[in-house]
């Protein structure tokens, strides 16, 4: 239990940290975004995606029309719309292409990532910086309080993947506040075919 209660403790003291650092605009331009899209399709790649994922059930289960990009149902991308596009590294080929497309149609591209110098961060409208280590170690962390080896509790993209999560789950609290939505709201479009 040593290691899973050090790891969880590491994590969450990093993710408060950097979700800290985000900046208040930013996130205030993502959520109008949202509100303002006809549509808001989400792109990631393995574990980015799956955070992605939970994000859609959560924008979904407060009313929003949602779909995540590779899904066999998921439309084509209007100007009228938003992407969502995940990536570490700023890098992902998926990401940045699907972000690229979106981008050509006119849709307003928010970018979560923790690379703003990236391919992805170049074609962003909407930059979320969550300044985390992802597939790579970092060279040169821009706060002192984020330096540090998390390689053996944290291997490769978990920093930044948690710490996007719990943003995300964070904006979703803010959404219910802002829309005056209440658990029972959500619970009405939860699924009932499980």
């Amino acid at each position: 239990m040593d290691y899973i209660k050090r790891t969880a403790e590491e994590i969450s003291k990093h993710a408060l940290g950097v979700i800290g650092q985000i900046d208040k605009k930013e996130k205030d331009k993502m959520m109008d975004t949202i509100i303002l899209s006809e549509a808001t399709f989400i792109v990631g790649s393995g574990r980015s995606e799956l955070i992605g994922k939970a994000f859609a059930m959560r924008l979904m289960h407060l009313g929003f029309t949602v779909y995540v990009v590779g899904d066999v149902t998921t439309p084509a991308i209007k100007n009228t719309d938003c992407l969502i596009a995940i990536s570490g590294s700023g890098e992902t080929k998926v990401v940045t292409t699907a972000s690229q497309t979106a981008k050509e149609i006119g849709s307003t591209v928010i970018g979560i990532t923790a690379n703003l110098n990236s391919t992805l961060g170049k074609l962003i409208d909407v930059k979320v910086n969550i300044e985390s280590k992802s597939k790579e170690p970092w060279e040169h962390p821009t706060s002192h309080e984020l330096k540090g080896n998390y390689d053996d509790l944290a291997p490769m993209g978990t920093l930044f993947e948690d710490s996007t999560h719990l943003f995300l789950d964070g904006l979703i609290a803010e959404f219910m506040h802002r829309l005056g939505k209440k658990e029972d709201d959500l619970k009405m479009r939860h699924a009932t075919m499980e």
